[in-house]
């Protein structure tokens, strides 16, 4: 059976917690963000300056900022009331729920 396509919050949360984790043993690098997120490189760039713009992440050094850290415990929270919840998965795209 396929794997689930993750959405991009997903995505989001895969990168800024291996970037989190990686930071803990020194500084981040891209190759090694990119096999604990499951991304193919050019993909994980574009992320990358995504999460930029949005001012979760710099890039020079790839270190969480504040604002990142807060995702990350904020999607953490949210997973959990969600899985409190009995629901399983929330497919969002486009803003809305499907």
């Amino acid at each position: 059976m396929p794997k689930a396509k993750r959405n991009k919050m997903e995505i989001y949360n895969d990168i800024l917690t291996a970037i989190n984790q990686e930071s803990c043993h020194g500084e981040a690098r891209p190759t090694r963000i990119q096999a604990k997120s499951n991304l193919a490189y050019d993909k994980l760039m574009r992320y990358l300056v995504e999460l930029e713009g949005m001012e979760t992440i710099t890039r020079e050094p790839l270190v969480l900022t504040q604002r990142g850290h807060d995702f990350l415990q904020d999607y953490d929270r949210i997973k959990g009331f969600l899985e409190e919840m009995g629901v399983k998965y929330l497919r969002i795209k486009g803003g809305r729920e499907d």
